[in-house]
C-alpha cells in the first residue's frame, strides 16, 4: 500500500510526526510516500500505483480560488497549493481516499468550490492559533449528527488548534463533520466519496484515541484500494 504524504519542503518534521502517529495506529512507515513541489514527478514517476492521499498543514490557499483579495496576515505558498491540488483532483477522478489536515482542510473546502474564513481574529473568534505545546488541547469539538466517517467518535472531545483561517461557505458535496463551540468548522467530509474527510486540528500530534482512530479508519479505506 502506498499513501502520499503531501508536505511543504521547508516542513520536514511533517515525515516523522504522520509518520509516527501512522505507525501508532498500526501503519507500516513504509506505506507513506513523503512527496513536495520539489520532488513531485521522481515521487509520482517511482508510485505509479496510489492508494491514497494524506495531506499536511503549512500555509493559506490563496484567496483568488475563492473569488477574495488577500487579508494581510494570508501567507500563500502557490507551488505547495498546486501540489496538493493536483492530488485531490487525481484522488476525486480515481476515488482514491482522503485525509486533510489544517491547510489540507481548507484547500478541500475551497476545491469543492467553498470559501474560507481569512483570519479568524478579524471576526472575533479566539482561541484556535495556540501553537505551543502541540498537544495542547485548545477546546473541544462536537461531531455532527450528519456525519458518516465520525461515527463511534466520542459527541464531544478535545483538539489542540494552530490555524488562523476556516472554512466559511461549505463547498458543494460536503458536510460539516465537527464544529467547534464558537460554530467554527472543525471538520468536513464529501458525501459521494468513500472516504474524504478534513480535519482543522493536528491529530498528528495526538498520539491517543480518538485521533489515532482518524488515521485507523483512513488506512482501512486505503488497504480497501489496495484490495
Amino acid at each position: 500500500m502506498r499513501v502520499l504524504l503531501a508536505h511543504s519542503a521547508d516542513r520536514p518534521f511533517e515525515v516523522e510526526r504522520f509518520g509516527l502517529a501512522w505507525q501508532a495506529a498500526g501503519g507500516l512507515p513504509e506505506e507513506l510516500v513523503p512527496i513536495t513541489p520539489e520532488t513531485h514527478w521522481e515521487v509520482l514517476n517511482k508510485t505509479p500505483e496510489v492508494h491514497g492521499v494524506l495531506t499536511t498543514g503549512g500555509p493559506d490557499v490563496s484567496p483568488g480560488r475563492y473569488g477574495q483579495t488577500p487579508h494581510p496576515t494570508t501567507r500563500p505558498q502557490p507551488e505547495r497549493e498546486a501540489l496538493d491540488w493536483e492530488l485531490l483532483f487525481r484522488a476525486r477522478r480515481e476515488n482514491l481516499p482522503v485525509l486533510a489536515v489544517c491547510f489540507g482542510c481548507q484547500l478541500l473546502n475551497v476545491f469543492f468550490g467553498g470559501t474560507l474564513i481569512q483570519h479568524l481574529p478579524a471576526m472575533g473568534k479566539g482561541g484556535h492559533r495556540v501553537s505551543e505545546p502541540k498537544d495542547f488541547m485548545a477546546h473541544p469539538v462536537r461531531v455532527s449528527p450528519l456525519s458518516r466517517l465520525l461515527v463511534g467518535f466520542p459527541q464531544e472531545f478535545g483538539v489542540n488548534s494552530r490555524h488562523h483561517q476556516a472554512v466559511d461557505t461549505l463547498g458543494q458535496g460536503l458536510v460539516i463533520a465537527a464544529s467547534a463551540p464558537d460554530g467554527v468548522v472543525e471538520a468536513i467530509e464529501a458525501k459521494d466519496a468513500n472516504f474524504v474527510l478534513g480535519v482543522q486540528w493536528h491529530p498528528e500530534n495526538l498520539l491517543f484515541e480518538p485521533h489515532l482512530e482518524l488515521f485507523r479508519r483512513f488506512r482501512q479505506a486505503c488497504a480497501l484500494r489496495e484490495g
